[in-house]
């Protein structure tokens, strides 16, 4: 059975550059369309902790006061990162809070993943403790991400070949390591980068 084609995607600035304002976001809407049906997609800037339970904690979150999205398969999490947390320009979300913000997603029989689209958030003792603490919290079925500091647009390539074999198959739960270990055949750069799926 399809995933539903729909993305939550959670983000941080990315510099103090007022001037210079770039985004995941202008490439998600890009492959949208490319999807069928076309993906639909949600979209805020977070700079914060309390931003962050303010979308995403259960059960007041807007995310779950929210109907069109109960379904959503995958959350996409773009922030800077390093092992077991991610920051903001201004602030730091450690592990605890990052299992909190998530805690219960995967329950009621709800599919999907969290993408940590961050530099280094499973690297090392620390990131693989992390990976397994929020998948219990959470319940989710998968968690991908990095273990190095990865390139923006090099990290973003990865990051949208997967998104987009995961829409467009037939049956991605059963097939979510296939998918998965595609991206590293097709795009080698991906293992330089530590690209990483947890189940």
């Amino acid at each position: 059975m399809k995933a539903p084609a729909k993305l939550v995607c959670l983000e941080a600035y990315w510099n103090e550059k007022m001037l210079q304002t770039f985004s995941v976001k202008g490439f998600f809407e890009a492959m949208a369309p490319l999807l069928h049906p076309p993906l639909t997609l949600a979209h805020r800037f977070v700079e914060s902790e309390a931003g962050l339970a303010y979308y995403a904690r259960r059960p007041d979150g807007l995310l779950w006061r929210s109907k069109e999205l109960f379904d959503t398969p995958v959350y996409y999490l773009a922030f800077h990162g390093r092992p077991g947390a991610v920051r903001s320009l201004h602030d730091r979300i450690e592990a605890d809070k990052l299992c909190a913000a998530f805690d219960g997603y995967g329950e009621g029989g709800y599919k999907n993943l969290v993408y940590f689209a961050c530099c280094n958030v499973l690297r090392g003792k620390k990131g693989r403790a992390f990976a397994r603490a929020f998948l219990k919290a959470s319940g989710v079925r998968a968690v991908i991400g990095y273990t190095t500091t990865v390139d923006w647009m090099a990290s973003l390539v990865c990051d949208m070949l997967f998104l987009h074999r995961f829409y467009s198959d037939p049956s991605p739960w059963k097939n979510l390591r296939k998918i998965f270990n595609s991206v590293s055949r097709d795009y080698p750069r991906a293992r330089r980068l530590g690209h990483t799926l947890i189940t």
